[in-house]
């Protein structure tokens, strides 16, 4: 991959060119050197999804104008189906805007695009893209996914999980499930024991979007999943459960076997630097001494309270530790964290807080300043 690369690269000319000419081979009448001279030349300033609205909505200007012929040009065209593993890397991703085509241009075509999404996401998920068939019939699609849990295809049985998340990044959400989820958890329940990681991490991904507005579903459902004899459902509980565990829950960290109240206290909080610029690391360290004579089991946070751009702070909680912490047992714990920018966080100079966070307690804190470079 090179160096400079991003994400919208994955819409290439290469890609658009094969496509173009896989559309070709299954229809005649595709003017392949118009399809790809139209989109390449308005390719390279797009972002990520403009470059694949483009190529959706440009299948519809030289596609036959018909829905359903367009659509069986497009099946016609489809590379094979994906191996029964969880795919890796960003091959596959000009199936994206004509998973979108269906979205867009199929929705009053509800059986002919269900059955299309159905044989599209066994080469590229179609997670997005069965969304608002989801929005707009909902019983309808809730009774197909139900027969899809079942599916022989794992990329099949993800799609039924992962394309039901309330708060699926990157695409529209469900705002019903987000008010009541409790019409997807009949799906969960038939894949909470599925043979395949990437079916049960889609699983516990979607619990995870569940418990951030309905967090008293998601404790009843893995404390009743919790007495289930499966390596594989116990890692998917764990799993689902990390917000919760973040949220300092106390139901959900019983049920993981952590202690609900701890007896410690947090000492020598520990900066590298009292100022810190953008790019830079902050190497923190503190002491955490057992006030117990029997052994207790932590989970160990850390929250850094960031500064936005109106001047106030936002906590945002990051993962450090589990250990179990002997009786009087006393430990240091080093860690650094980088400021460097990232696509998913801004970072505004001011005085940030960071907060040590224990069994969902907070146990200390301190501050430091964080400046532009």
């Amino acid at each position: 991959m090179e160096q400079n690369f991003q994400v919208r690269d994955v819409f290439n000319e290469k890609v658009v060119n094969q496509l173009a000419g896989n559309l070709a081979q299954a229809w005649r009448g595709f003017d392949a050197k118009g399809f790809s001279s139209s989109v390449n030349s308005r390719l390279k300033p797009l972002t990520f999804s403009e470059r694949s609205n483009l190529i959706r909505d440009s299948l519809w200007e030289y596609l036959p104008k018909d829905y359903p012929r367009a659509l069986a040009v497009i099946l016609k065209a489809l590379p094979p189906e994906l191996p029964n593993r969880e795919a890796t890397g960003f091959e596959g991703f000009i199936l994206l805007p004509q998973n979108e085509f269906v979205a867009k241009y199929g929705l009053e075509h509800y059986d002919l695009s269900m059955q299309a999404l159905y044989q599209m996401t066994k080469r590229f998920t179609a997670e997005g893209a069965i969304r608002p068939f989801i929005q707009k019939y909902p019983e309808r699609t809730l009774e197909i996914l139900s027969e899809w849990a079942e599916d022989e295809n794992c990329h099949v049985r993800r799609l039924v999980s992962e394309g039901t998340r309330p708060r699926l990044p990157w695409t529209m959400q469900l705002k019903q499930f987000i008010e009541d989820p409790r019409p997807v958890l009949p799906l969960l329940e038939k894949l909470k024991t599925d043979p395949e990681l990437m079916v049960r991490r889609s699983v516990a991904n979607n619990l995870n979007d569940i418990a951030k507005d309905n967090p008293a579903l998601v404790v009843q459902t893995l404390r009743r999943w919790k007495k289930i004899d499966d390596e594989g459902t116990q890692w998917l509980i764990r799993h689902a459960a990390r917000t919760l565990v973040k949220q300092g829950n106390k139901e959900v960290l019983t049920i993981l076997g952590y202690s609900s109240n701890v007896e410690l206290s947090v000492s020598k909080i520990k900066l590298d630097k009292a100022i810190v610029k953008m790019g830079d690391e902050l190497h923190f360290s503190f002491e955490v001494k057992s006030a117990s004579r029997q052994a207790q089991t932590l989970v160990i946070d850390y929250v850094i309270h960031h500064v936005k751009a109106n001047g106030k702070r936002t906590p945002k909680v990051f993962k450090l530790a589990k250990r179990k912490l002997e009786g009087d047992e006393r430990v240091r714990i080093a860690k650094r964290h980088s400021f460097r920018q990232i696509s998913t966080r801004e970072y505004y100079p001011g005085v940030h807080l960071l907060e040590i966070q224990i069994n969902g307690s907070i146990y200390g804190k301190t501050n430091f300043e964080l400046r532009k470079e």
